[in-house]
């Protein structure tokens, strides 16, 4: 409620720092958004001071998204991780005068801030900016997602470089840049304490959050089950064919062992055959595959019955 009550300033402010720049109303507005805060910081009880400025800046720029996202329905495309980056870095350096840690927004719970019609469809992604405020078709009741706690994600490192730091100097006793401003439109401004400069490690660019170790393990596993599934088919394969070739070898066996029988009861037969194995052991078919096969393929045939008569006593 806090939030929502001062969000018409910043959300104007918002609109003409990113698509419709105006020095001199950004100015004016400036000056309001300024006196909002200054009234918020006054008015905030001392117990909950702290807790309520700590999570301000988050809570600024998640109404801010939500504000832009209901309004806007038809532009949603325009309202993308650029964009939340932007409103996340322009309200710490409003109120904090610092940067948050990049990508603070993916812990936001994006579900609650954006209209439920848009997880439908995305429709309104593909279209352009559309400065006039469409109506809601969704009957939704009011809610305050800001400090709501998102669902607990399972996070893993990104495998890549890591960020990019850099050194900054960092005012100890500097007040809000909003604060500052209101002093100052006020002639209050005049600092009694000598600043103290410290240097301030933040970073400066992130590295690829793609691929995360969990992603690279995950494909891992899937390749090595591919491979598994691959080399059991082979085995299967390999197993098959060395069925095939054992029962071969058998059969070839069995057949010789029928002829070598067969042609010793008929010695002519074993004088032409001895013939014929000299002349192709000097022949340029010696040791080429399938010619010696073929000396003893007509005994085969010849001795056909005798064969099957010996593989079916097996």
């Amino acid at each position: 409620a806090v939030v929502s009550t001062q969000s018409g300033h910043y959300g104007r402010g918002v609109l003409l720092e990113r698509f419709h720049p105006n020095q001199r109303e950004q100015d004016r507005l400036y000056n309001r958004i300024a006196d909002s805060y200054v009234s918020l910081f006054l008015n905030i009880p001392e117990k909950h001071k702290d807790f309520i400025l700590k999570n301000y800046p988050s809570a600024l720029a998640q109404s801010l998204y939500s504000t832009f996202c209901n309004v806007y329905t038809n532009s949603l495309k325009h309202f993308d991780g650029e964009f939340k980056t932007f409103l996340c870095n322009l309200t710490s350096e409003w109120i904090c005068g610092s940067t948050p840690p990049p990508l603070t927004w993916t812990k936001w719970p994006i579900n609650l801030l954006e209209p439920s019609s848009s997880h439908k469809d995305d429709e309104g992604r593909k279209s352009g900016l559309k400065l006039q405020p469409q109506e809601s078709t969704v009957d939704e009741k009011p809610i305050s997602p800001m400090f709501q706690l998102p669902k607990v994600l399972k996070e893993s490192h990104p495998a890549g470089p890591g960020p990019v730091f850099e050194r900054v100097q960092f005012n100890l006793f500097g007040r809000s840049p909003l604060v500052t401003h209101y002093l100052n439109t006020r002639n209050l401004g005049m600092d009694l304490l000598a600043p103290k400069l410290v240097s301030r490690t933040q970073i400066e660019k992130i590295g690829a959050q793609e691929p995360t170790y969990r992603q690279i393990i995950k494909q891992a596993k899937k390749v090595y089950e591919n491979l598994e599934e691959q080399h059991e088919r082979a085995m299967k394969l390999s197993d098959v064919e060395s069925r095939r070739i054992h029962k071969r070898y058998r059969d070839e066996i069995l057949e010789l062992s029928v002829i070598q029988k067969e042609l010793f009861k008929r010695k002519n037969e074993v004088r032409v055959l001895s013939e014929k194995l000299i002349d192709y052991q000097n022949s340029d078919l010696y040791n080429q595959p399938g010619t010696f096969a073929n000396i003893f393929e007509p005994y085969a045939e010849l001795f056909k019955d005798q064969i099957e008569e010996a593989r079916k006593e097996m």
